[in-house]
């Protein structure tokens, strides 16, 4: 590796932008219909779906977190659903004819995305921000995780092959083969709108950039069982798969149960059938807080660890069989620091004796940590359901489902989960390709003019210096 000094690392990311942009003016000149435009989609979503055992295989490897089932799922299923979601719909010329009266929208390209992508999901965030990318005919630019960074260049040139195989610009994609967290700034610097999928340092970085920013809040998911639902079992073996998906490290996880107290014991076994090992003995459960979190900051050795690896970290014998470590926690919020978000296939749950108790606990876990990400709620109430879905702070509630979402909901498939105002986010939904372009908005004066209702508001008249009455 070079010696990064300033200059280099300056003319490094200068040269990445250069080209990107020579790519992405190419395809904006040459690429003017929707169908061109999605084949460039296609090409690359297909190109890792069809390489994600190997690309898995290399993440696992690399990262040491995680594990190839949950790898491979997540780049399959990401790829598939990104392309389902966004073929044919309009992303160049008019997208837009007079749904409002007057008022057509062309869209229109940003230029270069800088996209930051993190250890814990490194190649599934790179195929689904390229793909909204490529979408809109921009560019993007790939600054990995140093600890990521073979499986994202490799990741790229894949990518890079697949588009040259129809004709298109591999300039469109390309990675800093060279990451640090100098080159990373730079490329923030430079770039015209930049993506941060990371931990909060991250994020933070991108918005401080004097720059456009996308960035994600942190997970702390929290799953609301009510009273009164019917399937245990369902519910416990949803959240349980959903916890233990590549060994815990999706922030979409869900971290605490809230179980009615009444049926403390029924939902245990609910949980025991679905391979939960669970923990009765407090100072088991101590012990584990002291390894998990030493200070503020969770302690890496346990992130993405499958739950025998725990058990040797935590001096337990967990059993083959079992697919998350799960133990009571009854405080909430600050009040111990086990309510945070755990990137490992650690499941807590609590007890309540009122359903407006569960849902005030959930929120004071996500105020703590996670507001504005995702929870969940097990419930046919549909009182209850609204209840919960107005009160809690999050972008993304779930019914029935894992608070990973299900694919068969129409929420927007991402790998960039914005958290709003509540997770210091530009978006509370998730980020899409349509939040990656421009639009210029052509108006026709309409041959009525807009009035007020007199009975509303106070009808002021003026005449235009063209003599037109208008009326306000």
């Amino acid at each position: 590796m070079n010696q990064q000094t300033p200059e280099y690392v300056e003319a490094y990311i200068a040269k990445l932008v250069e080209k990107a942009r020579v790519a992405q003016k190419y395809v904006e000149a040459n690429y003017t219909d929707q169908k061109s435009v999605d084949e460039l989609v296609r090409v690359a979503g297909k190109a890792i779906y069809d390489n994600a055992v190997a690309l898995g295989q290399e993440a696992v490897a690399e990262t040491g977190m995680g594990d190839l089932m949950g790898k491979v799922g997540k780049m399959k299923i990401l790829s598939l659903r990104h392309w389902n979601f966004m073929k044919g719909r309009p992303s160049v010329g008019v997208i837009d004819d007079f749904s409002e009266p007057g008022v057509r929208v062309i869209a229109k390209p940003i230029g270069v995305l800088g996209s930051v992508t993190p250890s814990t999901n490194p190649v599934a965030t790179i195929i689904g921000n390229a793909m909204m990318a490529f979408k809109t005919r921009n560019a993007i630019i790939i600054a990995p995780h140093p600890a990521s960074a073979k499986g994202a260049v490799h990741t790229t040139q894949i990518i890079r092959d697949a588009l040259e195989t129809i004709g298109a610009p591999a300039d469109l994609i390309q990675c800093i083969g060279e990451p640090s967290i100098a080159m990373t700034n730079e490329l923030l610097k430079q770039a015209d709108v930049n993506i941060a999928t990371g931990g909060a340092g991250m994020v933070k970085a991108v918005y401080s950039s004097g720059k456009p920013a996308y960035g994600v809040g942190q997970g702390n998911c929290q799953a609301i069982v009510d009273e009164d639902y019917d399937n245990f079992e369902r519910a416990a073996a949803t959240i349980v798969a959903n916890r233990a998906f590549d060994q815990g490290v999706p922030c979409t996880g869900e971290q605490t149960m809230h179980v009615p107290a009444g049926r403390e014991e029924e939902m245990k076994a609910a949980l025991r059938k679905a391979g939960a090992f669970i923990i009765e003995d407090q100072s088991v459960i101590d012990h584990i807080r002291e390894i998990v979190f030493p200070g503020p900051m969770i302690n890496r050795a346990v992130v993405g660890k499958n739950v025998q690896q725990l058990g040797e970290i935590f001096g337990l014998k967990v059993p083959a069989e079992a697919k998350v470590i799960c133990f009571k926690v009854q405080a909430k919020g600050a009040e111990d620091i086990l309510c945070k978000e755990i990137l490992c296939p650690i499941l807590r749950y609590t007890t309540y004796e009122k359903f407006e108790d569960a849902v005030d606990t959930a929120i004071t876990n996500l105020e703590n940590e996670g507001a504005g990400h995702s929870s969940s709620i097990w419930s046919k109430n549909e009182d209850r359901i609204l209840y919960v879905a107005n009160l809690i702070p999050v972008g993304r509630f779930h019914i029935e489902q894992p608070t990973m979402g299900s694919a068969n909901n129409a929420i927007a498939p991402t790998v960039t989960i914005g958290c709003g105002s509540w997770g210091n986010n530009s978006i509370s939904e998730n980020l899409q390709y349509y939040h990656l372009m421009n639009v210029t908005r052509v108006s026709t004066e309409l041959p009525d003019p807009i009035i007020h209702a007199e009975e509303d508001w106070d009808v002021y008249e003026m005449r235009s210096e063209w003599g037109q009455k208008v009326r306000y």
